[in-house]
């Protein structure tokens, strides 16, 4: 079965040992290898077989918990991707990049360096990066101001576009009868001069397969949700109930049509943390025993950063602090994450202690723990219900919990017709049903005068 417009994209969020903080613990493995790239390439394979769209992993230019516990991302997206690249032949390959903190030639060339060396599978999770902790790690005394972060991402995102559109797509020519290797006159400069971002160009290399790399970004504020649907074709949410993906997807889809999009060609996806197992009773005694592991000093930490409130103030047998709390979060990059939390955790009067254990269940994100034909009803019922285009799947447990989905959900999946049995092409626009973008320009802007193009 090959893609439509209503299959189910799937993605593979890959956590180094998986969401639950202490599943590490859990495996016979040797713990070093869960920050490490066999992990990454073992994660994918298992994610290939199973025809999801693609991998993704995130990224935070710092060491950001006082108090680390867990496997750390500390390889650089970009460059473990490239590697992973070798040992898939149809997995698309989402790396996060922050504008925040990145030249955008440096940023757009790598991108697009990973677009080629896979064949046409790569994406680039946008994400505008906050916290000083990460500024200091690059000549910076603070962050930009949230607006700010804003308006920089929206530059940044097209400046990179018309860098990849530098080259024509005829412009290598690698034509031997006449000598010529490439066809100067079909590149051109971009000289973009916006109130952030200037770059002259061009891009030093072709133009990548999928023409632009899939775009993929995850937000929901007003400032992401308006990023989101501007630019975006994969938009990651932490809505945890159907009514509040529905209401997101709707806005987000809304938002595209105002910039002038077709709000079909936006990929909606919530996380679904997920455990599978043969019964209900094993999946939740698998999750009551990952629980257990979840360190309670890192968890802590943890959520103090997430709330924006110093770690001293939260007492384990009490609710959160709501008077040091911050109405409306407190700039950070997580803001969806603040939000879905502080409000279950009010509604619910929940003490620190019980937002601790929950949120080693994935107390931001959908969750599904059951046996295989519940875990896809789940699924099922919020596609159908258009919440959602499929889903972020992140497991329990890494490699563990991926081989679970995809032996026990995956086959079900198929069999309702809700997922493709088959890739349907070879790069990652071809798996999402997307259309390769056409040059940004027009034949006349190659060749002749330079054209100044500012931010709109």
């Amino acid at each position: 079965m090959a893609a439509t417009a209503r299959t189910m994209a799937l993605n593979l969020n890959l956590v180094p040992g998986g969401v639950f903080p202490g599943a590490w613990r859990a495996s016979g493995e040797d713990a070093h290898h869960f920050s490490s790239l066999p992990h990454y390439i073992e994660c994918a394979k298992i994610a290939e077989a199973g025809k999801l769209d693609a991998i993704f992993v995130a990224d935070m230019p710092t060491w950001r918990f006082k108090g680390e516990f867990r496997p750390f991302r500390g390889l650089d997206p970009t460059m473990a991707l490239s590697a992973v690249a070798q040992h898939t032949t149809h997995l698309g390959l989402i790396a996060t990049g922050s504008t925040s903190y990145n030249s955008v030639f440096n940023l757009s060339r790598r991108m697009s360096t990973l677009d080629h060396i896979s064949g046409g599978r790569a994406g680039w999770n946008i994400v505008a990066t906050a916290g000083d902790d990460a500024a200091m790690n690059f000549g910076m005394e603070q962050s930009l101001d949230h607006d700010a972060r804003y308006k920089r991402a929206h530059e940044f995102v097209e400046a990179s576009l018309q860098l990849w559109d530098s080259w024509a797509d005829d412009a290598w020519v690698a034509d031997k009868a006449s000598g010529v290797f490439v066809d100067d006159k079909r590149i051109r400069h971009v000289d973009y001069v916006g109130e952030h971002i200037k770059v002259k160009g061009p891009l030093n290399l072709p133009r990548c397969p999928q023409g632009h790399p899939v775009l993929v970004q995850a937000g929901s504020s007003d400032d992401g949700i308006a990023l989101a649907s501007r630019f975006a074709d994969i938009v990651y949410s932490v809505q945890h109930t159907l009514d509040s993906c529905m209401d997101f997807r709707r806005k987000v889809r809304d938002r595209a049509v105002a910039w002038g999009r077709d709000p079909n060609t936006l990929r909606v996806l919530p996380g679904l943390i997920n455990i599978v197992a043969g019964t209900e009773a094993e999946a939740l005694r698998e999750e009551r025993e990952l629980q257990e592991l979840h360190r309670e000093h890192y968890a802590i930490n943890a959520l103090a950063l997430l709330i924006g409130v110093p770690v001293e103030s939260l007492d384990l047998n009490k609710e959160l602090p709501w008077d040091l709390v911050p109405a409306d979060g407190h700039g950070g990059s997580q803001q969806g994450h603040f939000a879905t939390l502080v409000a279950t955790a009010k509604r619910e009067k929940l003490t620190v202690r019980q937002i601790l254990a929950r949120q080693g269940g994935g107390m931001t994100h959908v969750t599904a723990v059951g046996a295989p034909e519940q875990v896809a009803d789940l699924m099922e019922e919020w596609f159908r219900a258009g919440a959602c285009d499929g889903f972020n799947i992140m497991p329990a447990a890494l490699p563990t919990g991926a081989k679970a989905f995809v032996e026990a959900v995956v086959p079900i999946l198929q069999k309702r017709g809700l997922f493709r049995t088959e890739y349907p092409g070879t790069t990652l626009r071809d798996t999402l049903g997307l259309k390769r973008p056409p040059v940004g320009f027009s034949d006349a802007d190659y060749g002749g005068p330079i054209m100044r193009v500012s931010a709109r």
